[in-house]
């Protein structure tokens, strides 16, 4: 009885490990073509600052800031595939100093980047940025998250 038993678990477990399929990608040999990414390039993706708004006043995030500015900018998505904004990463620098994108204000009228793009869609997006001065230009680095091809978007913003 208790060879049958363990002749019956046996066989299970047999078929349980011979059945189960498994699929690996090895990193040597990953192309575009075998995983869908949203590589965002100039193509895809068309990012242009429509309207800058200054505020002289200061401003202190992990730091005091002299100055912020509310930038609004229309996004368009070119390429074929969706574009989840929450992967668009944002970094903001004027001259060769990092300053913070922030999307929470006193007026809740800044949603920075949230949302989908599908293909062909754009939409109109606010967005905070901390500034060290105004009179400096701001240089905005925008890159996805998901872009095995590291692509970052430029845009440079002059104040005044």
């Amino acid at each position: 009885m208790k060879i049958r038993f363990f002749k019956s678990i046996a066989t299970i477990f047999l078929l349980i490990f011979s059945s189960t399929v498994s699929t690996c990608l090895e990193k040597n040999h990953i192309d575009d073509e075998q995983i869908l990414i949203n590589n965002t390039n100039n193509k895809d993706i068309n990012i242009k600052v429509k309207e800058i708004s200054i505020n002289d006043s200061s401003i202190e995030l992990d730091e005091v800031y002299n100055a912020s500015a509310i930038i609004t900018v229309d996004v368009k998505n070119n390429g074929v595939n969706d574009i989840e904004l929450a992967n668009l990463d944002v970094y903001p620098y004027q001259g060769d100093l990092s300053t913070k994108y922030f999307v929470s204000t006193y007026k809740d009228e800044v949603h920075g980047l949230i949302g989908n793009l599908k293909s062909g869609e754009s939409k109109t997006l606010k967005m905070g940025v901390a500034l060290h001065n105004i009179k400096e230009p701001i240089r905005l680095e925008f890159s996805d998250i998901e872009d095995t091809k590291n692509n970052t978007i430029v845009q440079t913003i002059n104040i005044k």
